[in-house]
């Protein structure tokens, strides 16, 4: 895992024409400009998003603003949802309808799709992948690193297209009880285009060629 912060994987190409990835730093966040909606339309649903941004706002209003906020979830939470809108849910929140940007959420049946596996050891095969708490290239807000061609992880779990994958994550502010910064394991995930196992084949990180792979580390 790179340590030293947030990348996100970038197609391009080299002087040669040929495709290539390159890492740029990225900041998650809530995008302030596109997804007010002063008079939005919502469509009645019922169903449960998770939280894939580091943490997200619970917001009393359709506009982004700095005094509507009313909670701030964390990666994972869950909320039912009763509503949506073209940019954002609608939840109920302590009895009040309160609303959370589409950018920092995402359908949890999504993780239905997911087969647990015994653990095994898989490779990255392209230049660079994005790692994600969400199994989506949707939204910046689930990047949580990247990682290099040749570097190996755990898998957990797959599914058609995705990997779960066991992530170190370093603490910037947390220590050990060795005065270390903390390390936890989570759970994150990558495209099987861009991965290969060493300990079994799934069918997965076949990668058809260079240019798919490179698509597929967004």
């Amino acid at each position: 895992p790179d340590e030293s912060g947030d990348f996100i994987v970038v197609p391009g190409t080299d002087a040669d024409g040929n495709p290539v990835t390159y890492l740029e730093p990225v900041t998650p966040g809530e995008p302030e400009d596109d997804i007010s909606e002063t008079n939005p339309t919502f469509t009645d649903v019922t169903k449960k998003i998770m939280v894939v941004a580091r943490a997200a706002t619970i917001r009393t209003s359709t506009v982004v603003a700095d005094n509507n906020g009313c909670a701030w979830p964390q990666e994972n939470h869950v909320l039912d949802v009763t509503g949506e809108s073209a940019n954002w849910y609608r939840i109920d929140y302590n009895g009040t309808p309160c609303y959370i940007a589409k950018t920092v959420a995402a359908d949890a049946a999504a993780l239905d799709a997911f087969t647990t596996v015994e653990e095994e050891e898989v490779e990255i095969i392209v230049e660079a992948v994005n790692v994600r708490s969400y199994p989506s290239t949707a939204s910046t807000n689930s990047i949580r690193g990247s990682l290099k061609k040749g570097a190996k992880v755990t898998r957990v779990a797959v599914s058609e297209n995705w990997s779960r994958i066991l992530y170190e994550v370093v603490s910037e502010t947390e220590t050990d009880a060795e005065g270390n910064a903390k390390v936890e394991i989570k759970q994150y995930y990558v495209s099987n285009d861009c991965i290969k196992s060493l300990t079994a084949d799934t069918g997965a990180g076949t990668a058809a060629d260079t240019e798919a792979a490179t698509n597929a580390a967004n």
